[in-house]
């Protein structure tokens, strides 16, 4: 799943009522694995941007299950926390606490084997690769602009950065503006 995608699974007005349930066959998912920064901070492969939102609900996001389902397991693997905002560092410090398993590191390969998701990484602090055999993996895939924005932007006089998102009027003295 992408992270929007498993955002609508976990909405109790969702698909399986809020449940997480596996889509291949309808189990309560046991290990969960979310993978940040898919496809961005990555030119090579994606995008070159931190999407910024990505920790938070991530942490979000892996709290949920730990509450849905106590007796699993989340896994988080990152290459490093941007939680930039008020209250946010102990927020993920929160989902830690709950026993999230953070794995600072990349994911190498997924793929699937009987009946279950497999998960290669590296935990780069350890120095010891990782091998998860999941029920459900949820990417945190790079936040990319609307395919209008620019002939919004155009119309509205608004400037456009590199990345195709529009720029504020003055970084700091009119950062919303």
């Amino acid at each position: 799943y992408t992270a929007m995608e498993y955002e609508r699974l976990i909405n109790a007005s969702g698909p399986t009522g809020g449940e997480i349930r596996r889509p291949s066959d309808g189990k309560v998912a046991q290990e969960v694995v979310f993978v940040q920064c898919a496809g961005s901070r990555e030119p090579e492969r994606g995008v070159s941007y931190c999407s910024t939102i990505c920790c938070m609900y991530t942490a979000k996001q892996a709290l949920l299950y730990k509450h849905r389902v106590p007796q699993g397991q989340a896994y988080v693997f990152y290459i490093d926390i941007r939680a930039g905002g008020k209250g946010y560092d102990e927020f993920v410090e929160r989902a830690i606490e709950e026993k999230v398993l953070y794995l600072r590191g990349k994911v190498s390969k997924v793929f699937s084997e009987d009946g279950k998701v497999i998960v290669w990484g590296a935990d780069t602090l350890s120095g010891k690769r990782v091998e998860v055999a999941a029920d459900l993996v949820v990417l945190a895939t790079a936040i990319l602009p609307s395919q209008g924005s620019r002939r919004l932007a155009e119309k509205l006089h608004i400037e456009v950065g590199e990345d195709g998102f529009w720029k504020e009027a003055h970084p700091k003295m009119e950062p919303v503006e």
